[in-house]
C-alpha cells in the first residue's frame, strides 16, 4: 500500500515538473510571438499565412501542458486543427471562411488558456516561481483573447477601427496590428494611431482597459495573501 502511494506521489511530482517546464516554454514562446514575430509580420517581413502556422506551433506545448484536462486539451487541439485547415485554404485560395476559422481558433485558444491558467494562478497553494510565471502568461493570454474579439468585430464591421486595415482577406495579415492595439489598450497606453469607432469595438476596448488596470493589483494582492497563508501554516 505504501509502495503504491509512493509511486503515485513520484508520478505526480514528475507530472508537475513537466507541467512547470511547459508553462515556462509557453510563456517564452508567447512573448516571442507578441514582441518579436508580431512586429515583423506588421512590417511585412513575415506573411500572414506563415504567422498563422507559427501561432499553431506555439499552441502545441499548450496542448501537452493541458493533457491532464481532457476538455482543455481537446479545445487546444481543435484550435490547432482549425488554424491548420485555414492555413491550407489560404495557401490555395483565401476566402472569408478561412478568415473566420483563424479568428475562432484564436478565440478558443485564448479563452481556454486564460481559464486554465487563472485557476492555477489564483487557486490555493504555495507561491512559487512557476505561479508568478503563470501570472505573466495569463496577462499575455488576456491580450491575445481580445485580439480575436477585435478581429471578429472587424470581420463584421469593416470600418470598426480607424487606422486598421479591414479583414477582407487574411485574418493573420493584420494580426500584428491587432496585437499591438490589444496590448496598448490592455496597458492603457493608447497612442491613438488605431482608434475604435464602432460602439462594440469601444465597449471591448473599455473592458480590456479596465481588466488591464485591475489585473496587476488583483494578482499582487492574491500572491501576497497566499504567501502570508503559507508562512503561517506549520
Amino acid at each position: 500500500m505504501r509502495i503504491n502511494e509512493r509511486r503515485f506521489r513520484i508520478r505526480g511530482m514528475r507530472n508537475q515538473k513537466l507541467s512547470d517546464e511547459l508553462l515556462t516554454t509557453l510563456t517564452i514562446l508567447l512573448s516571442i510571438l507578441v514582441f518579436v514575430i508580431a512586429p515583423l509580420q506588421a512590417n511585412g517581413v513575415i506573411a500572414g499565412r506563415y504567422f498563422g502556422l507559427i501561432f499553431a506551433a506555439v499552441l502545441i506545448p499548450a496542448a501537452f501542458m493541458l493533457a491532464a484536462n481532457w476538455y482543455a486539451a481537446g479545445a487546444m487541439v481543435l484550435a490547432i486543427l482549425l488554424i491548420a485547415v485555414a492555413s491550407e485554404m489560404e495557401f490555395r485560395d483565401s476566402t472569408i471562411v478561412d478568415v473566420y476559422l483563424d479568428a475562432v481558433a484564436w478565440l478558443i485558444a485564448g479563452l481556454t488558456l486564460s481559464t486554465v491558467v487563472a485557476r492555477a494562478v489564483f487557486g490555493p497553494g504555495k507561491v512559487t516561481f512557476h505561479r508568478i510565471l503563470g501570472g505573466v502568461l495569463l496577462y499575455l493570454t488576456i491580450g491575445l483573447t481580445f485580439v480575436a474579439l477585435y478581429g471578429l468585430i472587424s470581420l463584421n464591421v469593416p470600418d470598426a477601427f480607424k487606422g486598421l486595415e479591414p479583414l477582407r482577406g487574411n485574418y493573420f495579415a493584420v494580426a500584428g496590428n491587432l496585437i499591438y492595439f490589444s496590448f496598448v489598450t490592455l496597458t492603457t497606453i493608447g497612442y491613438g494611431d488605431i482608434v475604435p469607432l464602432h460602439p462594440y469595438a469601444r465597449g471591448l476596448a473599455n473592458l480590456e482597459a479596465v481588466i488591464g488596470q485591475l489585473y496587476p493589483a488583483t494578482l499582487l494582492a492574491r500572491l501576497v495573501t497566499l504567501e502570508i497563508t503559507s508562512a503561517k501554516s506549520p
